[in-house]
């Protein structure tokens, strides 16, 4: 991420960058003249650019004078707040550096005794990662709806005897939400044979996060580990603070598996901000306006996309989705592709701020001619 945007969205004062030696000496640079322009509005990525909340960012900021001591002391703290806010006990809680530390951990770990089982498309990173340990990948196409396919999820699971099953919900690219009983019913059942991850990294701004989360399964004692991120809907990203919550025996995998603890600033921020609900409804607020507004460009210039529940919009470009984003790109505009054969038009926008979005809406007809 550019400094210069940064700073739009923290309003912070923009830090010069550090001039290299040859430089500071005069030395002479090349430019390419072939090279792409500079991006000028990131829809590639999926955070927030409404920001962290004003008591997070002055928990994050008084942090600072602790800087030079370890925040052992600050995780407990967390634990018990999150534990005790969802019913749970500290012992069910592990915090990580952003969920996915603890995804692309559990889930190589997980994939010892067995396949990882996903949708797809979904949230691939920490199981590629696991992929790259040794870990072998189940790969089971989204329903013609676009939704995840719980039953032939199900049945893929069995038939490989999956070390894990990972559901993403709402899903990553797609934004939909499975209906939560369904899930439920999924869950309870796939549970008895292996651990299932459900990654709830946007469930805050789903229209009812308390029925769409399973942390009910998790007070239930069901083999199910959800993952929780500050980098999302508390735009915190930057700060790395996530957790999961589980049986005490998966959380106490995840403990020996990292290697080391959090930071001061993100520990504090998170503290004080975590179920802040005047903070979360502004969020909400602002990132469904955003997602309106990808709307209302897909509507202008005819394209499909799905109504979101992420901070992102999948969208059917109608061209081949790799050249597509290469045309966007070199018109300054980032956006993200995904490796799924039932979707190889589609790209991933995400809601950045409004003022990419515009250039978004500028530069979308002149890509869609090219």
């Amino acid at each position: 991420m550019d400094t210069t945007r940064r700073n739009l969205l923290i309003g912070g004062a923009a830090l010069a960058p550090a001039l290299t030696p040859a430089l500071a000496l005069g030395a002479e640079t090349s430019v390419d003249p072939n090279a792409p322009p500079a991006i000028r509005a990131h829809l590639g990525v999926t955070e927030n650019p409404f920001g962290p909340s004003p008591a997070a960012r002055k928990a994050a900021a008084d942090a600072l004078l602790e800087t030079p001591y370890y925040a052992w002391t600050l995780e407990p703290p967390l634990v018990k707040l999150i534990a005790a806010r969802d019913g749970l006990k500290p012992e069910q809680v592990g915090l990580c550096n952003g969920s996915l530390e603890a995804l692309s951990l559990l889930s190589t770990a997980f994939s010892k005794t067995g396949p990882v089982v996903s949708a797809q498309p979904s949230y691939a990173t920490p199981l590629l990662y696991a992929e790259r340990q040794g870990a072998k990948l189940e790969w089971v196409p989204v329903a013609a709806d676009h939704q995840i396919d719980l039953p032939a999820l199900a049945e893929r699971a069995k038939a490989v005897k999956a070390g894990v099953v990972y559901v993403c919900n709402p899903n990553n690219p797609t934004g939909l939400l499975l209906d939560p009983d369904a899930l439920r019913a999924f869950i309870v059942e796939v549970a008895k044979t292996c651990p299932v991850i459900v990654d709830e990294a946007y469930i805050e701004i789903s229209p009812d996060p308390v029925r769409h989360s399973m942390m009910d399964l998790v007070r239930a004692g069901h083999d199910v580990i959800v993952a929780r991120t500050f980098s999302k809907v508390y735009g915190m990203a930057g700060l790395r603070v996530g957790f999961i919550a589980g049986p005490e025996a998966r959380v106490r995998t995840l403990k020996s598996l990292i290697p080391t603890h959090k930071g001061r600033p993100g520990l504090a921020a998170a503290t004080v901000c975590y179920g802040d609900q005047a903070y979360l409804a502004g969020a909400k607020a602002y990132l469904q306006g955003c997602r309106e507004k990808i709307y209302a460009i897909c509507r202008a210039n005819g394209l499909a996309y799905l109504p979101s529940h992420g901070t992102y919009v999948f969208v059917d470009s109608g061209k081949p989705n790799l050249a597509f984003q290469k045309t966007l790109a070199a018109m300054g505009v980032e956006v993200r592709v995904f490796d799924s054969p039932r979707h190889p038009t589609w790209i991933r926008v995400g809601t950045a701020t409004p003022a990419e979005l515009d250039i978004f809406a500028q530069v979308l007809p002149k890509a869609l001619k090219a």
